[in-house]
């Protein structure tokens, strides 16, 4: 008899599953958070750096440890200071959605990438992903400027870059990517991340600086 009431004391009530129903946050809510985690600036930065390494590259093993060196400075670094300062409350969350939060995150990125770009021109390693870090230092440099006054969207800006170097690199199969650019732009409004200015504003300026930096750098 006790157990069968401890089982039941498990189940939800009515009132919970009334409550629950009721707070449950919409489907297309939902899917843009999806959206947003998946192709958030972390998450792309993988693939992202593979392929770029692995463009015609004469010694592909030699490519992906090139490639992981600069994902180490591009994301992992950055993703873990982010992450230690979520852990200890210095940031309220892995999006480090308020504005006045973001110089920290922004220094210790744009300081990781310049050191890993050092450390790839040190050793002569590709570049193509030399370049990937410069773009992303004079983008974040930008960003962080803009974030005084403004919060303009490093989603959208991270995705434009991206989509834009690959596009120049393997060509129109590439284009595709762009959609996948106003998908991530679309979850950031109705997550109430960013207004649409701001993420047109982040695709804008991150398309015409890789275009710029790329044609710069004779890629």
């Amino acid at each position: 008899m006790q157990d069968h009431l401890a089982v039941d004391a498990n189940e939800p009530t009515l009132e919970q599953v009334i409550v629950e129903t009721t707070v449950r946050k919409p489907r297309h809510l939902r899917f843009a958070r999806h959206v947003s985690n998946i192709l958030g600036p972390p998450a792309i930065s993988l693939p992202f750096v593979l392929l770029v390494a692995l463009y015609r590259a004469s010694n592909q093993l030699s490519a992906l440890l090139y490639g992981l060196i600069t994902l180490f400075f591009l994301s992992i670094g950055p993703l873990a200071y982010i992450a230690i300062g979520v852990r200890t409350g210095k940031l309220s969350d892995m999006d480090v959605s308020k504005r006045s939060e973001r110089a920290g995150p922004f220094l210790f990125g744009i300081s990781s990438v310049v050191l890993g770009w050092l450390v790839l021109a040190i050793l002569q390693g590709p570049r193509n992903l030399q370049t990937i870090l410069i773009i992303t230092a004079v983008s974040g440099v930008i960003m962080m400027l803009t974030t005084l006054w403004w919060k303009i969207s490093i989603h959208a800006s991270s995705l434009g870059g991206a989509a834009t170097m690959l596009t120049v690199l393997y060509g129109a199969v590439m284009l595709p990517l762009f959609l996948l650019l106003i998908l991530v732009s679309w979850s950031r409004v109705v997550l109430r991340r960013h207004t649409i200015a701001q993420v047109i504003a982040g695709s804008l300026v991150s398309i015409a600086l890789a275009l710029l930096i790329l044609k710069i750098r004779g890629v």
